[in-house]
């Protein structure tokens, strides 16, 4: 006899039938003792055992929803199931050490919990369904970002966690220290320098590209923003990636090829996630259309509008709401999809003020202006900022003493230029924006393992 897991059942069932097998899981459902569904997390399906040897029969003292259990039996072919198997038992366990009052008072009993209660034991959330129909797409979509990178020939690079950089020169950053008091800052300290952990590892990763020209580098950055919107974590994961004599025109066309290719990948290998998102959304009257959302963005093209353009677009629909020269924001957003263009496609804006951008963009004739962009998708808003980075070393000089950005910190930075006058563009990717995006859900918090925000930890 072998055991196997649920999934891999699932996939070879024509081979299994009548065969006998092991399975251990834990229970999700129960009837009247005879009827016991079983998960072991790796698939949303569960497998169903039916007892009809009485003598198997289980207490019912014994059982519940959510205690560990092992079954060993026959897997038969059953046409009123809507799996099709279901096993029948001649050897059942139930493990002991489990504590029935506790399981009994969590999120894993059999009712609909809102999401908001979900993070209040964020530890039991890979048990329910949702969260691991969601953790589910997330690992698939991790694989398939690094896959996307591999198959286009781009290294790898590991940038670092801590650095003494903001690479944003905007925005509040955590200050990492080995000293007790972190405003006591000294030469006693581990790093003879204050210590930061990492909102972006674009800087180091220019580095890279010079010596390597296609690198990326993917994981965590973090932010000390008190920022406490459905959209917005202190942790979250990175996309970055940075390539030699890459243009803006270069950096959109990779941009929308990459989301394309994700967005074909969580279509044709998450069908049954997609299938129970969507079901579970028009169960709580939240009617998405998942599927029918990422096949349309994979079958037509971004639009693609400059700054100075939407702005104007903007305007006529209220004069006062923005100016020229303001970041575009939520509320912005939402009238961009909802009133200017009344669609479900991304939005590629180009060419931002250069008051509003970073040092490191490369700006345009104009002088106001930099090669930029942002991506925007429906209900999320921005995901993808990218643009052609500044090579020459007397303008990138002159941003960061403009930005009021320690100059001595940034002098490897700087040094980078004076290999050359080499163009090369870059963008950032915010992974954990896209799952919510491809799942339908609000709330980032809720498509991430283990959430840090603002006033939790």
């Amino acid at each position: 006899m072998k055991k196997y897991y649920i999934k891999d059942i699932y996939d070879i069932y024509k081979k299994l039938i009548n065969k006998k097998i092991i399975i251990k899981g834990w229970i999700k459902y129960y009837r009247n003792s005879i009827f016991i569904d079983i998960n072991d997390g790796t698939t949303i399906k569960n497998l169903q055992v039916i007892i009809k040897n009485k003598k198997f029969l289980v207490k019912e003292k014994e059982i519940n929803i959510g205690i560990p259990i092992k079954v060993i039996g026959k897997l038969v072919y059953q046409k009123k199931n809507i799996n099709n198997i279901e096993i029948i038992p001649n050897y059942i366990k139930i493990y002991k050490g489990y504590d029935l009052n506790y399981i009994n008072n969590s999120i894993l009993q059999n009712k609909y919990h809102k999401l908001s209660k979900l993070r209040e034991e964020v530890y039991l959330r890979f048990r329910t369904n949702i969260f691991s129909t969601i953790m589910r797409i997330r690992s698939l979509l991790f694989f398939e970002i690094h896959n996307f990178f591999n198959k286009n020939k781009y290294i790898l690079i590991n940038t670092p966690i801590i650095n003494k950089n903001n690479a944003e020169g905007a925005g509040e950053v955590f200050k990492i220290t080995s000293l007790g008091d972190s405003n006591n800052l000294t030469s006693k300290d581990l790093f003879n320098n204050e210590g930061k952990l990492t909102v972006s590892g674009q800087l180091e990763l220019e580095s890279a590209m010079y010596g390597l020209a296609k690198v990326y580098t993917f994981g965590p950055v973090f932010r000390a923003d008190n920022s406490n919107t459905f959209k917005h974590l202190s942790e979250f994961w990175m996309l970055e990636s940075e390539i030699m004599y890459y243009k803006l025109k270069d950096i959109i066309n990779l941009s929308i090829k990459l989301i394309k290719y994700l967005f074909k990948k969580i279509l044709y290998k998450c069908k049954n996630e997609l299938n129970y998102l969507e079901e579970y959304h028009n169960k709580h009257n939240r009617f998405k259309k998942l599927k029918e959302r990422l096949t349309k963005i994979i079958n037509n093209k971004f639009i693609i509008i400059s700054y100075t353009k939407i702005i104007k677009l903007l305007k006529k629909v209220d004069n006062n709401i923005i100016n020229w020269g303001d970041d575009i924001g939520s509320n912005h957003e939402k009238i961009i999809f909802n009133k200017i263009f009344n669609m479900s496609l991304p939005i590629v804006i180009y060419n931002f003020p250069k008051c509003i951008k970073p040092f490191y963009m490369n700006i345009n004739t104009d002088s106001d202006t930099t090669k930029s962009i942002d991506i925007l998708l429906p209900d999320i808003g921005e995901i993808i900022g990218g643009s052609e980075r500044e090579i020459s070393y007397k303008k990138l000089l002159k941003r960061i003493k403009n930005n009021n950005m320690n100059v001595k910190d940034l002098n490897w930075y700087l040094n980078l230029r004076k290999l050359g006058k080499i163009s090369h563009s870059g963008f950032g990717l915010g992974v954990d924006r896209l799952i919510q995006f491809i799942t339908g859900i609000n709330n980032i918090r809720d498509v991430v393992p283990f959430p840090i925000y603002p006033g939790h930890i």
